[in-house]
């Protein structure tokens, strides 16, 4: 069932424009600011969530880090939000202590300003299929750093990344949320996916209004990930 259902899913992801209409998937994840037309869209599908992003200063995309004046605009529109902080997390150098500290302070900074109520997620991106020891030491550490940061502030650290990456933080008390990247072809996807203890699983990134977003299926109709608003 799994596989039949994932491929339907990525080969219609290729469509021009593909809203996807399924009561499985309840959230969009979007590196863009929304607009009002992308609210009513996403709403006259289904959607609840939309997730958007935390990041430093120098952004690694223009307007990717979620504002004060966008995130009431959502909650306005009857949407709850979800957030994962992301700058670089692309690149394996990208995980030390230093960053994992740095990475946490900002998310805090920007909790704050966007009024993220305690009790609600903050993940964490782990964007590739690392898996040597080493790798997972250097993932772990930072994550060791991003749990110090936010140790007391009333937010539960996720991850985004890998069945692998989700495995190791979760079994090793340093995320409490998974949300399960994409890639099938990053180590562990299936395996993962079919234990059910992720809260999200990304689909392969499609076009809906006017935009490239990424679709999510939620581990429940009443799931609970981390989102807040509502």
């Amino acid at each position: 069932m799994f596989v039949a259902s994932f491929a339907v899913w990525v080969s219609t992801a290729h469509a021009t424009d593909f809203c996807m209409t399924d009561p499985r998937v309840e959230a969009v994840d979007s590196s863009a600011p929304v607009t009002q037309s992308f609210l009513d869209q996403i709403k006259a599908i289904g959607i609840k969530t939309i997730i958007r992003y935390y990041d430093h200063e120098d952004e690694t995309l223009p307007g990717k880090t979620l504002r004060r004046g966008e995130r009431d605009a959502i909650l306005m529109n009857g949407l709850k939000m979800g957030v994962v902080f992301q700058h670089r997390n692309d690149k394996f150098a990208s995980f030390t202590a230093l960053r994992g500290r740095q990475d946490g302070e900002r998310s805090l900074i920007l909790a704050a300003e966007n009024a993220q109520p305690r009790g609600s997620a903050i993940y964490f991106g782990v964007d590739g299929p690392w898996h040597t020891p080493y790798e997972l030491a250097n993932i772990m550490e930072y994550f060791r750093e991003v749990n110090a940061r936010l140790g007391g502030s009333g937010y539960r650290v996720g991850v985004y990344g890998s069945g692998l990456v989700c495995n190791a933080l979760l079994a090793n008390g340093l995320a409490a949320l998974c949300w399960l990247a994409a890639p099938t072809s990053w180590p562990e996807f299936s395996a993962w996916y079919q234990t059910k203890r992720w809260r999200l699983v990304q689909l392969p990134t499609t076009q809906c209004g006017g935009r490239s977003v990424d679709f999510n299926l939620a581990n429940s109709p009443e799931a609970e990930y981390g989102q807040f608003g509502r």
